[in-house]
């Protein structure tokens, strides 16, 4: 994809890093949700899978809404869906599903991808209160 010139660094959803993790992060979930006992437990699993594509996902519609306070809305609705997957995450710990090891490897996720949420929103409210 040919990049054009636009003077607003969040223009192309694929150049937002964020989105490229939470993009990653659900590909990572579902991977990992086949397998053992998330794999039988149809609830939890398809709760967990829905948490992370909900990340990426609200991120592409903020992105797409065309206003820096829907982008900014829909940010925090993703940073909303992160910490709903890190609980949902904590319960399958803590009933054997996931192991400590496979859990800190998705919280650190999920906390680098919640941090860059809330940087961009930061900066994106920054650039509009600053004047022209």
């Amino acid at each position: 994809m040919s990049q054009s010139p636009d003077k607003h660094p969040y223009s192309y959803l694929e150049n937002l890093e964020c989105w490229q993790q939470a993009k990653k992060l659900a590909v990572d979930m579902y991977q990992f949700s086949t397998d053992g006992n998330l794999n039988h437990d149809s609830v939890l699993r398809d709760q967990l899978r829905k948490s992370a594509i909900a990340i990426a996902s609200q991120i592409a519609c903020g992105k797409e809404r065309g206003s820096a306070t829907e982008f900014i809305n829909f940010l925090g609705a993703a940073k909303a869906s992160a910490a709903e997957l890190r609980t949902q995450l904590v319960i399958s710990r803590e009933i054997g599903y996931l192991s400590e090891g496979d859990f800190l490897d998705f919280e650190d996720k999920i906390n680098r991808i919640s941090a860059m949420l809330g940087g961009l929103i930061r900066a994106i409210r920054k650039r509009r209160e600053s004047p022209k």
